[in-house]
This record gives C-alpha cells, sequence and structure tokens, in this order.
C-alpha cells in the first residue's frame, strides 16, 4: 500500500502542479393551495427507558407542542440501582472510543455540589453526571431548532445523545396521532440493519454486517464479506480464502469475531483481536460503532461507514534529511473531514528546535526562495484547504519544492493506512521518495 501510494504521488509530481433571464410575468394571484395541515397535535408526550446505560442510568424526556412548537419540558436520568456501581465504570470514557461510551464518576461530595451549582439537587453522582450531558444535549437540541436530524454529537456523551434523538423521534411520531401515553424503549430500536465498508480493500473485499433488532436486542448477527470482481463470493466461503484442511481461516475468524461481540454484553471495548484475522476485526470495529449509533438512536437502517475513523494522526519522515531536519505532521479527522493541525520538522541537534522558529534559516531561506519555513508550511495548509483535502491535486509552494512533495507523502500515508485502519496510537514513519522522483 506505501509503495503504491509512493509511485502514484510521485507520477502526481512529475506531471507538474495542476494548476439568469429573467421572464416579465404578471404578479401570480394568490395561491389557491389549502394551508398544510399540522404535522403534530398539542400535548405532552413522555417517553422513558427501562434498561439503563452503561453509567446505570436510565433516560427520560418529555416533549410539549403547543400551537405547533416544540420543546423538551422535562429531562432527566435516573439512576437503576439494580446495576451493580463497579459495572458502571467498564467501558469507556471518550467519545473517540467505541460506542456505547461511560462518563467518569465524581465523589459523592463532588457531585452535591455540581448537583446544587447546577440546579439538580438531589442527584446521585451517576446521575448528575449523566444530567450534565443531558443538558448540554438539550442545549444542542435547541440550538437547530428542535431538528433532531441536524443536532451534531457532543464529544463525550455518546450513548445518551443516541439515547436522547431516539426518545425524540418516538414522541414526534405518537405526535402525529396524539397519542400521550407513555411510550418506555429498551436497548435498540427493533428492524433490519446493514452497515457496509465505503470501498474494497486492497484484497478485493468489502466488509459488511446484517444484524436483526426485534424486542430491543439484536437476534442475528452475520459479518462477512464480499468479492470485488463477483459480489455474489463471500469471504468464508470462497475456496482460495479457506484452503482444506488450514484453520483460522476467514470461515473461521469473521463469524467468531461476530460471536465475540455478542459474548461481550455488545460492548466494543470489551472485544480482543483474534490472533489471525486482524483486518477483519479493525473492520467490524469500524462497522459495528455507526451501527451502534444508528441502532440506539432509531436513525438509518442501512449505513455505509465512513471512509476514515475519527481521530488525531502522527507521521513523521523515517530519517533526517541532509541538513539535519525531519519533517513530521499532525492531522485530525472528525466525519471524513481531514484538518491539518501541525507541519514542522524538528533539529537532529536538538529534538525541541523547530524548523518554523530558526530565525537564522528563515532568513536565508526567504532570501534565496521568497518565503521560509513558516510561511511555506501556512501556504501548504490553505493549499490542502482549498483542494478540498486532496494531497493529490493540491499546489506546491513556490521556492518550497521539496516540503510540498513531503508534506504530499506524508499526508497521502496517514489516509491510506493509519486513518482506514484508526491507528492513533503509533507514529508512521515514511519513507523519503527516492532523489530522481522528486
Amino acid at each position: 500500500m506505501k509503495k503504491m501510494v509512493s509511485l502514484l504521488l510521485a507520477a502526481v509530481l512529475a506531471a507538474g502542479t495542476l494548476s439568469a433571464c429573467k421572464k416579465n410575468d404578471p404578479e401570480p394571484a394568490e395561491s389557491s393551495q389549502p394551508e398544510p395541515e399540522q404535522i403534530y397535535q398539542d400535548g405532552d408526550y413522555p417517553v422513558s427507558y427501562t434498561v439503563p446505560a452503561l453509567d446505570r442510568t436510565m433516560d427520560f424526556i418529555t416533549l410539549s407542542i403547543k400551537d405547533g412548537q416544540i420543546e423538551i419540558s422535562d429531562y432527566g436520568c435516573r439512576e437503576d440501582n439494580s446495576v451493580p456501581a463497579d459495572s458502571a465504570n467498564e467501558g469507556s470514557t471518550s467519545s473517540d472510543a467505541a460506542l456505547p461510551s461511560v462518563p467518569e464518576t465524581a465523589s459523592s461530595e463532588a457531585a452535591s455540589s455540581e448537583a446544587a451549582a447546577s440546579g439538580h439537587e438531589g442527584a446521585t453522582e451517576y446521575e448528575m453526571k449523566a444530567l450534565l450531558q443531558m443538558d448540554e444535549i438539550v442545549d444542542e437540541f435547541n440550538a437547530v431548532g428542535h431538528d433532531v436530524e441536524k443536532m451534531e454529537l457532543i464529544e463525550g456523551t455518546d450513548e445518551h445523545f443516541y439515547r436522547f434523538q431516539r426518545m425524540v423521534r418516538e414522541a414526534l411520531e405518537a405526535a402525529k396521532t396524539g397519542d400521550t401515553q407513555e411510550i418506555k424503549l429498551g436497548k435498540y430500536a427493533d428492524g433490519d440493519y446493514e452497515a457496509v465498508m465505503p470501498e474494497f480493500n486492497a484484497a478485493g473485499w468489502k466488509e459488511y454486517i446484517r444484524l436483526t433488532v426485534k424486542d430491543s436486542q439484536i437476534t442475528d448477527i452475520e459479518f462477512n464479506a464480499t468479492k470485488q470482481d463477483d459480489s455474489s463470493v463471500l469471504i468464508t466461503e470462497d475456496p482460495e480464502q479457506n484452503p482444506q484442511g488450514q484453520s483460522d481461516t476467514p470461515a473461521d475468524y469473521y463469524p467468531a469475531i461476530a460471536q465475540s461481540f455478542t459474548e461481550a454484553g455488545e460492548d466494543l471495548n470489551n472485544l480482543t483481536a483474534p490472533t489471525n484475522g486482524t483486518a477483519a476485526f479493525k473492520a467490524f470495529s469500524k462497522l459495528m460503532k455507526p451501527l451502534l449509533a444508528s441502532m440506539i438512536s432509531g436513525g438509518e437502517k442501512n449505513i455505509v461507514a465512513p471512509m476514515y475513523v475519527d481521530g488525531t494522526y502522527k507521521a513523521q519522515m523515517k530519517e533526517f534529511d541532509e541538513y539535519g531536519w525531519k519533517d513530521y505532521i499532525v492531522l485530525n479527522i472528525k466525519n471524513d473531514q481531514v484538518t491539518i493541525e501541525e507541519y514542522d520538522a524538528f533539529s537532529q541537534a536538538d529534538e525541541t528546535k523547530l524548523k518554523s522558529q530558526d530565525s537564522e534559516l528563515a532568513s536565508s531561506m526567504k532570501e534565496k526562495s521568497g518565503t521560509d519555513p513558516a510561511a511555506a508550511s501556512k501556504q501548504l495548509i490553505d493549499n490542502f484547504e482549498k483542494a478540498g483535502g486532496d494531497p493529490y491535486t493540491m499546489d506546491s509552494v513556490a521556492g518550497a519544492t521539496v516540503s510540498s512533495n513531503t508534506f504530499r507523502l506524508m499526508v497521502a500515508q496517514i489516509l491510506s493506512t493509519s486513518a482506514v485502519e484508526g491507528d492513533t496510537e503509533n507514529t508512521l514513519e515514511i519513507e523519503p521518495f527516492p532523489a530522481a522522483e522528486l
């Protein structure tokens, strides 16, 4: 993959830089179309969960409608004391981790103080943490004009955010008929779901997950992959992928990964990658995360997984250049949008010294090429954004050809490897272009 990216980039670099009539009709007559009838009926529509989130709290809201105006008149999270307290600490606290996430717990004293300050007197420590998340979620709902489809995920609120979306959706559905009876919700929204990868992988396979939710529980789950040149061929049934007499083949680890998800309580944080099939395991996690979000929120049934895994990624050149500098780049990805956070180089003699801060080098480079490291870095980031995040078509910076090529190479390598797999832990080491290709 890395070699392929390097060759493609080299070809791009070798090719050079890419550079009403109005009709005078009479005023229309007043429309004779009838006024659209009101979609929702006035009333109070309560919705609550009967099963706790991983933080042992059960969400509830009351959505009120009057004269077509929507508001959340009541909301909260009640602690479920039937759930052992220790179980609420078993998940992840990060919104970047696999769903669902669990908020950190506070001490009773701190929770009481926080509850009083926020107007949630009497809340337990678990309820307090969940209520503070709900405050933010309701604020977001109000900010987008009570349109649940326009809400953006708030960091650290994953499970409660998606539960809130589902409660609103269920309440609005009830409001169409004026049914004000309280709605009780289970873990997931019923239905048949499918999530597929956005592209075939390098080996020519595209993974998918299909599952059924009935009575709020997953009843069937299938994890497999289809072949690029023949979609009727599954990787678990392909003789070439599953030689007779050989173990740990796709026929073994694809269904095993799906089974381990069920055995782990449907919590991706508790899954362990198999000895063989690491790539399949990563694909399963990448597919299941948005699928879980949709199942919890009552959203889309057919999902195409994002191209990249959200997170912050770093790459650096493997060797210092002839002048003693090693280029590095840091980029962030959210919802497939790539943002360059930093592009610079550090010194071989002193790794705390950055190229952009070397005034002597800046003066010398400015005199020779008309630019300097800091200005070139900023311009490269601007060019990347103007190219829509495409390192292959972005413009170079005059006077900084080598830096332009290095920038392209590092971004392309991250997007083709680390960002696809979600490897935010390791810094990607990049081999430089051969001198003849620069």
